[in-house]
Formats: C-alpha cells, structure tokens, sequence
C-alpha cells in the first residue's frame, strides 16, 4: 500500500513539473562495498545517450522524508532534472541515491522488529540472563568508533534491559569485558534511564533510551561481540551495534538540522561516502563530463550539498543546495564554486540564517554565491526553487576550469 502511495505521489509531482518523465526513466541499482555497506540508487540516462558523447551529471540528494530502502521515495523531487525542457536542452545524467532510514543492529528482544534478527530469541530467555555471541560482520565490518545500545519504549511499555560483560575481540583470541565506568555514555536519545554498576561491568536501562559512547574498532570478518543481556520488562526494540559515528539516524551529512550554527564530523557520513564511490564507478562506466558534474539537494539534501563541496571542492562544476546548511569556516575553501542557494524566509524546520550565514561568510571571503530567498514561503521551498525557470540555464552553464 506504501509503495502504491508513493508511486502516485510521483506521478503527482511528474504532473505539477509538466514532465514526461517518471521513475520508470530511472534504472533502479544497488551498491555494496567491501566492508558490506548497501546504497540504493536511482539513475536517469539521457535519451540520447551516445557513448562516444561527453555528457553532464547531476547528483541529486534527497530530504529526510524520503529516506529508506524501498529505492522509490527518492525519485520524487529529482525528477525536476528530467524535465522534457531540462532534457531537451541540456540532456545529463540523473544520480539519485536513497540515504537508509535506520541504523542497522542486532535485535535481542522487543515488540517491534525494526533491526536484524538473526539474534532475537531472548523471548525463550525472559527474565533471565543470556549470554550471546554475535559475529560483528553479519552486517558490516571495517572501522567503528561508537558502541551503540538500544532500549527503546512508548508510553505502553516500561522497557527495562541490561548489559553485562560486553567484550569485543578477534575469534580465537582472549576476551577482556569492557570497563563501563570508562565509557562515555552521555550521548543519548530518549528520556530513559541509564546507570552502570560500581564495579563497571553493567549498564542498566529503563524506559526509552539510545546511547553511544565513544569505542574504536576494526571490525574484521572474525570480530566476535560477546555480552550478556537481560530484560525484566519488554520494551520495543533491544538490541546493540557497533557504529561509524555518533548519531543515531542516517544522514547526508553529521550536523543538527535545528541548531543555527554548527559543524560536520571529520569523515563525510557513510551514506555520502557510498555515493561518491558511486559517483567514482559512473564515471568508469559511463562517458561523463568530468567538467560538468552538478550537485543539488533540499533540506537534508541541501546540508549534503553543502558539506560534499568542501570536502571535494574540485569535484563540482556548481552547487545548488535548497534550505539546507553548513559550517561558515568552510567557506574560504568553497569560495570559488558557483553556488545558486534557494530558503524560504518562513522556515521553522531548518532556519534561515542557516543559508543567510552561509552566504554572508562566502561574500566576505571574496565568493560571488547566488541566493534567493522566497518571503513567507516555510520549509519547502524547493517547490519554488527547482520551478525557477532560469536556474537550469545557470546551471548547465557553468563548467569547471
């Protein structure tokens, strides 16, 4: 039913952008690297497309609403490029990657199943201690640097779990349980409770509560996670990880959409890190413009936009990030990228001075950025953005030296 909702929602959008295009235009891929990590993708070839002919790209990112796994969602807006109008005057490509909606786990307990199952037979066990044994790569491996618990409840369910001597190491190695009281947990979600005992060997949750606390670790195909775990109250979902990073969903790029200032993590986010070796494969595969490749997104998306061009400041003919962010110190390094940013002056999702402070730090650095900001319009102003008959035109137009 979601997926009949959606699919009409597209043609819905197809219609208001007068195109003729739909997702059926967009070839639906995966990709998967070597420590396991998946990426859904979505990509428009031109028409015409000839071999022997260079031809442009634009890499579109989606906003939070349309993250997930059915490889679907994120086609609704990038369908604005494939535009008869777009196409006809400048055909390209059209890179649209679906970021995932969740984080992946191994579930022990709980009445949703919302992570990996493979574990989640504590229910023969309840009230009692189980001592588990999971092999870390049975969903990824390489380089982690949080562990990740996860007690998670509603207002219909107490949720009580604890973990016990949790131990990380290689198979046929000895196994030294992890010193809690050495850990920082306050990284958290949820309103729940968290205690560790005197002697550090475990941590208790009641109510709905996730955490993280810093812990580095390569995760090879014999990395064993060894614990034990108890539940006297059955919340939602229970289950533990190890992560790439601090925060608890998937996103373009690691900053607080809400906050008026802020910064991204040193190492662009899995889900960014996946699309441009993505991007990197295309350009093996495919006769692209190396000088013409594009970037554009809105509201999650437009924080992606931001952060992807200073990381790789070469990489991009021009920008066109839509409500989204980014951290004003970057700015010297962007400053010479042809930049068209779109807000709505009434945004209360993402704010304003998010692009405002953006712009103005570009300008003081000697940037000739593009922004046009659209007077009592709230967060989606892509709406109006990407109907903006001349940004086509500016955009195809600018080339990379």
């Amino acid at each position: 039913m979601r997926n009949l909702i959606i699919s009409f929602a597209l043609l819905l959008a197809c219609a208001n952008a007068a195109c003729s295009a739909d997702i059926k235009d967009f070839e639906a891929r995966e990709y998967k690297d070597a420590d396991g990590n998946v990426l859904l993708y979505r990509l428009y070839k031109p028409k015409n497309y000839n071999p022997n002919q260079k031809f442009p790209l634009v890499l579109f990112l989606h906003g939070a609403g349309e993250r997930g796994n059915n490889n679907i969602a994120q086609v609704r807006d990038a369908l604005h490029w494939s535009r008869d109008e777009v196409q006809t005057a400048n055909p390209c490509f059209i890179l649209a990657p679906q970021c995932p909606g969740k984080r992946e786990a191994f579930q022990l307990y709980g009445t949703r199943k919302e992570f990996n199952a493979d574990f989640a037979d504590y229910d023969k066990s309840a009230g009692e201690w189980k001592t588990y044994s999971i092999p870390l790569a049975k969903l990824t491996t390489g380089a982690k640097a949080y562990l990740s618990l996860i007690n998670a409840a509603d207002k219909n369910s107490a949720a009580a779990g604890e973990f016990r001597n949790i131990n990380l190491h290689e198979q046929g190695t000895a196994a030294t349980p992890l010193d809690l009281r050495k850990l920082d947990f306050s990284k958290h979600m949820g309103n729940g409770k968290t205690t560790v005992s005197e002697d550090g060997t475990t941590i208790r949750f009641e109510g709905d509560v996730r955490v993280k606390a810093p812990l580095e670790y390569t995760v090879t195909p014999k990395t064993v996670l060894e614990f034990d775990f108890r539940s006297t109250a059955q919340g939602l979902s229970h289950a533990i990880a190890m992560d790439a990073d601090d925060f608890f969903d998937y996103r373009w790029a690691n900053m607080d959409w809400s906050a008026k200032r802020g910064a991204a993590g040193k190492t662009p986010s899995t889900p960014m890190r996946l699309t441009l070796e993505v991007l990197a494969q295309l350009r093996k595969e495919f006769n692209l413009d190396e000088k013409r490749l594009y970037i554009t997104g809105l509201s999650m998306g437009g924080y992606g936009t931001w952060d992807v061009i200073a990381r790789n400041p070469t990489m991009f003919a021009a920008a066109v990030p839509v409500c989204g962010g980014a951290d004003e110190a970057t700015a010297p390094i962007i400053k010479d990228i042809p930049i068209w940013c779109f807000h709505g002056g009434a945004d209360k999702t993402v704010p304003t001075e998010r692009s405002q402070n953006m712009i103005k730090a570009l300008k003081e650095v000697g940037g000739n950025p593009k922004y046009t900001e659209y007077p009592g319009v709230g967060h989606n102003s892509w709406d109006k953005a990407y109907s903006e008959p001349e940004l086509p035109k500016w955009l195809f137009s600018q080339k990379r030296d």
